[in-house]
């Protein structure tokens, strides 16, 4: 069972096209991923990875519309270039019979659809994964995926990014029942206390750490998305205690400059599972292409613009 990418060929997120075929056992499950080479197959305060379960951050649902109308996409998670934080894309995959494998490998290889996300891995030779009955996931990535000069706490985030992908691939596949609690188990070249970016001892369990996630997504629409019909639906999830967020869509003009407000408003937020709460609102809109934000809302004179400090997410669509 494996992915067998071209040779010589790097795989972008916009690009990479194929299925994957999910492993629905429970039991034991062990694939390799492999660059073009080889075949077949969180957040942290400086050097200091928090163990977590998925069961008090349990993976999102909410799946990309793309993913009902074509084969079934791989969830990985990005680091936000503004905060650090961890964000979520689905992107497509080679065909494959191991999903964490890759996903896990996506990561290290590919680009976020979203410019304002990025990887701090590179591209691995290959990842070998394994999961127990007990949903320790075993992962065998090659020495190779891990860029040098980077500060401690970019690297605690990169281990948080590596474990958010694969248990949520875990659970996205079904290898995990939804909710249940799972872990990471991170071997470098097949041994176990590898010094990850020249910061972590990998030498325990890693479990998501809550703190990572981003507090306000968009998840659908994905960025860079291209749609004939104008009433675009808008869903996403947030961790913040607000019980609204604030939304503006504004159109972008030739040169990628986002130009004047066309419509904003509030969205309510409904209760998730968890900590997690989701919210969801539709925008009709004329051709062109616009920015699509949600954000906290201001302290005070609530629908402005968000305030310097504010979490935001934003997504470029296109009608055409």
């Amino acid at each position: 069972m494996g992915v067998f990418p071209l040779p010589g060929r790097r795989i972008s997120g916009r690009r990479w096209k194929g299925s994957i075929v999910v492993v629905a056992a429970l039991a034991v499950q062990a694939c390799t991923i492999g660059g073009p080479t080889e075949s077949a197959q969180q957040i942290a305060t400086g050097a200091e990875v928090l163990l977590e379960s998925t069961a008090s951050m349990p993976e999102i649902d909410l799946q990309s519309p793309a993913a009902t109308d074509t084969a079934p996409l791989l969830p990985v998670y990005w680091l936000g270039e503004a905060n650090g934080l961890l964000y979520r894309e689905f992107l497509p995959a080679e065909s494959t019979g191991d999903p964490i494998a890759a996903a896990v490998w996506a990561m290290t290889s590919s680009e976020p659809l979203d410019d304002d996300y990025y990887s701090p891995w590179q591209e691995a030779s290959s990842v070998n994964t394994s999961i127990s009955p007990d949903n320790v996931i075993t992962i065998d990535i090659s020495s190779d995926s891990f860029a040098a000069g980077i500060d401690a706490a970019v690297a605690g985030r990169a281990v948080q990014q590596l474990v958010y992908t694969a248990t949520a691939a875990a659970a996205s596949a079904g290898l995990i029942a939804s909710g249940s609690p799972s872990s990471v188990r991170l071997l470098v070249d097949g041994k176990a206390g590898y010094n990850a970016f020249g910061h972590i001892e990998l030498g325990s369990l890693l479990g998501r750490d809550v703190s990572a996630v981003a507090p306000v997504w968009i998840i659908n629409p994905q960025d860079g998305t291209v749609r004939s019909d104008g009433t675009v639906i808008v869903q996403g999830s947030t961790t913040t205690a607000h019980p609204t967020l604030e939304w503006r869509v504004r159109r972008v003009d030739g040169g990628g400059v986002p130009a004047e407000d066309v419509v904003g408003g509030t969205v309510p937020v409904e209760a998730g599972s968890s900590m997690i709460g989701l919210y969801e609102f539709s925008v009709a809109l004329e051709q062109g292409t616009f920015l699509i934000e949600v954000y906290e809302p201001a302290e005070s004179e609530p629908g402005t613009a968000p305030a310097a400090d504010a979490v935001v997410d934003d997504k470029l669509v296109s009608i055409r």
